[in-house]
């Protein structure tokens, strides 16, 4: 019979691994659910408005980084790419690029990556802003990558001071970005340009969503492991992956606050010529 000592290891296991899960994947699915919202909603202005033409506006770079995303995260947990088309006509499936890859699924490492795999745009997309950030605008940089050095030990979504020192890492990041100076600046409005592009084609189809849910138990099994191993054999090591999970987490919800950011200026911009278009029209 288990004992309740036994009992209570058990469930601080289990306890720490759904957090564990949540704080790593948690920002990405808000930031992806509401990025398919606002794409949804101005894509539909925008044919309303230019036809179906008016969607190559952002998809000529921003298809590309989605599937270059979804690839070079293939390759990372090394699924083999079997058919990639980085851009193509819109077809009736409201498909405009894909990648097909195929894997082992006796192997626990491939079928964890079928969840990155699927959630690449996000990160992926997030990553392209943050370094065309980095490249075009150096006081931008220099205010983001103070925060790298500078992430809070544990970041959870049921944790507070976590918020709140990622909200200051936010606010000053946008103060510099869009400081007067950066205005008479031809590099930040390219940024702008590539940032809107990207942002506006991070959102997850149906296919990416599927692919990502088929790995994400595979992920759930792999962390119950390793924090029933911490327990048995060493306790520093949930710890030090907790470190880590934050960390990352921190710095990837500073770029997707950027991207949810510069998708609201999207949608914002084809709600507005949405109306003047019907103003004009009476």
């Amino acid at each position: 019979m288990i004992g309740p000592s036994w009992l209570s290891i058990a469930l601080k296991i289990i306890g720490l691994t759904l957090t564990q899960f949540i704080s790593l994947l948690g920002g990405l699915v808000i930031a992806g659910f509401i990025l398919g919202v606002l794409e949804r909603q101005a894509n539909g202005r925008v044919i309303h408005l230019f036809g179906m033409k008016g969607i190559y506006g952002t998809a000529w770079l921003g298809t590309p980084i989605h599937e270059l995303s979804h690839a070079a995260m293939c390759l990372f947990f090394r699924h083999r790419v079997t058919e990639i088309k980085l851009l193509q006509a819109v077809d009736s499936g409201g498909t405009m690029g894909y990648v097909r890859h195929a894997y082992n699924p006796n192997s626990f490492y491939q079928r964890i990556g079928n969840l990155f795999i699927g959630i690449a745009p996000l990160i992926g997309g997030s990553l392209v802003i943050a370094a065309a950030a980095k490249w075009m605008l150096p006081n931008v940089s220099g205010t983001f990558f103070d925060y790298v050095s500078g992430a809070p030990r544990l970041f959870s979504f049921f944790d507070l001071p976590s918020w709140l020192a990622l909200n200051k890492a936010v606010i000053a990041v946008f103060r510099s970005l869009f400081a007067f100076e950066n205005l008479t600046n031809p590099y930040f409005w390219l940024f702008l340009v590539i940032a809107v592009c990207v942002s506006s084609r991070m959102s997850l189809s149906r296919e990416d969503i599927r692919g990502a849910w088929s790995g994400a138990g595979a992920l759930l099994v792999f962390l119950l492991l390793v924090n029933a191993l911490s327990a048995l054999l060493d306790p520093t090591l949930r710890g030090q992956m907790m470190y880590w999970i934050a960390r990352c987490n921190f710095l990837l919800m500073i770029m997707l606050s950027m991207s949810v950011f510069f998708s609201f200026l999207v949608f914002f911009a084809s709600h507005f010529a949405f109306v003047i278009m019907g103003l004009l029209k009476k």
